[in-house]
């Protein structure tokens, strides 16, 4: 208890509460990486360690998604205090170390500071199982501590997916195909409303993607869909938006989830249409699409109607 004690008082210096990267551009790096040494896998309610790598010790893929949350403050005067926040009393509420922090010089300014959340590698059914956790941070800890994820336009929230998950680098072609094909509607789906500048469409020629050569991705972080990590294992979409709530996150992750999955069960036609490709969808994808899709006017009512008839509720999830 003493020993415990003594940890939980310690006095928090700046670089240990902002990770490991406070620094800046050139020491900065990204989820699935910078943990110095202490690489997890958060698989269901069980966290399993890795190898340097990010490898399991057992052999078997890393079937994991790991996520970039940046957000940006009114509410301290200082990094540091901003920091010992997230990581003391908001971080908290999750499992210990499944968190880190790191400057990022595109945040802040107008009288806010911005920092990048980091997660360590998730699987579906773990951040499913800490929703709960997620919709207390969204709703109750962020408004107060004047923490935004969209208030200044200027925050994103990158995912990356590991290749294991796609079953077969064709699916990963697809997905990379579709979020080109349908770039507007895509967009919309996971809450993109500010600036594209840092995820810009790429190529959605069809015979392209189809004959897309992965170990040799381009590394811009300028693109809507980072291939550059594909040999170590992931890759990147960025063009996902600032997370306004729990609600918006929520529906954000599980358009994500279903379109991993979905892809596997898609010809190449098939990515060309809408509804096929959301046919079956639950009714946190449908709520995105009926609404911030179609107000974008990146689908018609028609499609939307379609869509609709074969929703699969599922109301296991908060």
């Amino acid at each position: 208890m003493r020993k415990e004690n003594k940890r939980n008082n310690e006095t928090v210096q700046a670089a240990r509460v902002q990770g490991y990267h406070e620094g800046g551009r050139g020491s900065e790096s990204y989820a699935f990486t910078g943990f110095d040494g202490e690489n997890a896998y958060f698989n269901s309610d069980r966290k399993e360690k890795l190898d340097e790598n990010f490898k399991r010790l057992s052999g078997k893929p890393c079937r994991a998604i790991g996520i970039e949350i940046e957000v940006e403050s009114w509410g301290f005067n200082t990094e540091k205090a901003f920091a010992t926040v997230l990581k003391q009393v908001i971080f908290k509420l999750f499992p210990e170390g499944l968190f880190k922090m790191q400057h990022d010089g595109s945040l802040g300014g107008g009288g806010s500071i911005g920092i990048e959340c980091i997660t360590q590698l998730m699987t579906k059914e773990f951040i499913r199982n800490h929703y709960r956790d997620f919709k207390t941070m969204f709703n109750d800890y962020f408004p107060i501590f004047d923490i935004s994820a969209t208030r200044s336009g200027n925050c994103g929230m990158h995912v990356n997916i590991s290749n294991a998950l796609f079953n077969g680098d064709d699916n990963i072609r697809k997905f990379y195909y579709i979020v080109n094909r349908h770039y507007d509607f895509i967009a919309a789906l996971v809450n993109r409303t500010g600036s594209t500048y840092y995820c810009r469409r790429m190529s959605h020629d069809k015979d392209y993607c189809k004959t897309l050569d992965l170990h040799y991705m381009s590394a811009s972080h300028s693109n809507c869909f980072n291939g550059s990590h594909y040999d170590a294992g992931r890759i990147e979409l960025r063009l996902v938006g600032g997370q306004e709530n729990f609600a918006c996150f929520r529906n954000t992750m599980e358009s994500i989830f279903f379109l991993i999955e979905r892809v596997k069960k898609l010809s190449w036609n098939d990515c060309d249409d809408l509804v096929k490709i959301f046919s079956g969808c639950n009714q946190y994808v449908f709520d995105r699409i009926a609404t911030k899709c179609y107000e974008r006017g990146t689908i018609s009512s028609a499609d939307v109607a379609a869509i609709r008839s074969k929703v699969e509720r599922d109301d296991t999830l908060i």
